[in-house]
This record gives structure tokens, C-alpha cells and sequence, in this order.
């Protein structure tokens, strides 16, 4: 695969990237309600899930699940739910408060196993995700590439992916 291929995708991902989704709105709501670590983590959440997107595209699990249309649906009902799930428990939250006060402290601890968890969850049931790896990245490839080729552009994305985040959690994290 040619460097020009990959700045080409990583021009077109910078593009995607940018697009707000569930990833980035979660990891915005937990820069202004946990603070910057907490965000960063769930960024690494994200990256991870990537990955595992990546690898699935390498093995053919991402044209597996892209051609049933009930495990498409699936994977659509179970992001719609989480963030359903996760907007329900922070309404719930007792502790709920966006007081400016700096002595009112963060409203919400979270350990980092669970923030990670949070990232991972919301992007592997994320099917803006899934699209990405099953029919974006195949435009950048050809008859002779191989699946490292792949692999390649699914790093590159998932790298970029995760830069966004750590710049979401910086700027919203001093909200």
C-alpha cells in the first residue's frame, strides 16, 4: 500500500472522525461530570473497540455482520439501548449537580475499569463504526492488498479516533 493511500485515508478519517457520534458524546459528558482522566480512559475504551473492529474486518467478521440484517439490527438496538441505559442512570444519579462551584467537587466517581468499559461498550455496539470498517475502508484498497493493508487503515483510523477523544477530554474537561 502506497503512503499516499494512507494520507488519503487518514485525510477522509480526520473527516469522519470529526463527526460527533456516541463516542464523543460520551466522552464529553464524562469530561464535564468526571474530569479529564476519566474521559481520556473511556477514549481508550474507544480505541480499543476500534481495534477489535479492525481485526474483525481482517477475519471477514465485519461482511459477515453487515450482510445479516438481523445482526446489523442487533448491533443497532444494543447501542440505541446502552446510551438509552446510560442516559437513565445519569438522570438517576443522586448526586447529579453542574454547580460551577469549585468546592461542589465532581459529581460523579467512577473507577477506570468502568469508564473503559463505558468506551468499549458504546463504540463496538456503535454501527456507524461497523460501516466505517465494512465499506470505507475497503475503498482504499485494491485486488493485491493484503489483510495488514487493512489492519493498516484500521489502526490509523482508531488512532486518529483517539486523538479526538484526548482533545475532547482536555478542552471540555477544564468546562
Amino acid at each position: 500500500m502506497s503512503a499516499e493511500t494512507v494520507l488519503a485515508f487518514a485525510a477522509m478519517s480526520a473527516v469522519l472522525v470529526a463527526t460527533p457520534g456516541p463516542a464523543v458524546i460520551l466522552v464529553l459528558k464524562n469530561a464535564m461530570l468526571r474530569g479529564r482522566g476519566s474521559a481520556i480512559v473511556t477514549g481508550l475504551g474507544v480505541l480499543v473497540a476500534d481495534l477489535i473492529w479492525a481485526t474483525a474486518s481482517v477475519v471477514g467478521l465485519i461482511a459477515l455482520l453487515v450482510s445479516s440484517q438481523f445482526a446489523l439490527d442487533a448491533v443497532r438496538v444494543a447501542g440505541a439501548a446502552y446510551l438509552l441505559y446510560l442516559g437513565v442512570r445519569l438522570l438517576r444519579t443522586k448526586k447529579f449537580n453542574m454547580s460551577v462551584d469549585p468546592e461542589a467537587g465532581r459529581p460523579s466517581n467512577v473507577t477506570p475499569g468502568r469508564a473503559f468499559g463505558e468506551g468499549l461498550f458504546c463504540d463496538l455496539s456503535n454501527p456507524k463504526t461497523v460501516l466505517i470498517f465494512a465499506s470505507v475502508i475497503p475503498q482504499f484498497l485494491n485486488a493485491s492488498s493484503s489483510g495488514s493493508d487493512a489492519l493498516v487503515l484500521g489502526v490509523v483510523f482508531a488512532t486518529l479516533g483517539f486523538a479526538s477523544s484526548v482533545v475532547y477530554a482536555l478542552v471540555f474537561g477544564a468546562a
